[in-house]
């Protein structure tokens, strides 16, 4: 069953003054917003108690304010790859004393969402042979060798020219 929201003191006193003004409880109930059930509920318990009364909260207490949960999403956009476990030792400097589901849930009520990092490859030994091996060659380029080649990042690129007798074309690809 989910949670009902409590309705405010306001309403509750709105409700009691229709009543007692002589309205019935549906007419009320349609006005306010509210089922009937919840009308006569609160009509009972202001004819016990004299008052409207605000329920008893259940559960467990909180056991961060919302200053504290505020340093925690501080500590958290300072470093967004750290661990909770990182972000909770962080947070116990600061004088808060919780453990890591805290810490999770309280992160997770202002939106963050955990994932985890995906890792990279090592490199192969082939690979390390191939970049050697190209580094070697390179190795006694000048500076004017350097400045004939066009660098690129995940792009093709394609550098032409020629006439009808034989055209060359240069092409970078890192597809």
């Amino acid at each position: 069953m989910t949670p009902t929201r409590e309705m405010s003191l306001e309403t509750k006193g709105r409700i009691v003054k229709l009543l007692e003004e002589g309205n019935p409880s549906r007419m009320v109930a349609k006005d306010v917003g509210c089922s009937q059930s919840a009308v006569s509920k609160i009509w009972t318990k202001y004819k016990q108690h004299g008052m409207v009364v605000k329920a008893k909260c259940t559960g467990r207490p909180r056991k961060t304010s919302k200053r504290q949960d505020k340093q925690l999403k501080a500590i958290c956009l300072e470093n967004r790859k750290s661990t909770t476990k990182q972000m909770k030792h962080k947070w116990e400097e600061v004088g808060v004393n919780v453990c890591d589901r805290t810490v999770r849930n309280r992160l997770k009520e202002m939106g963050f969402q955990y994932r985890k990092a995906k890792r990279k490859p090592a490199l192969t030994p082939k690979h390390k042979r191939t970049r050697l091996q190209w580094a070697k060659e390179r190795q006694s380029w000048t500076v004017d060798d350097w400045m004939k080649v066009v660098f690129s990042d995940e792009s093709r690129i394609c550098i032409g020219q020629g006439d009808d007798a034989g055209t060359f074309v240069w092409c970078l690809c890192c597809c």
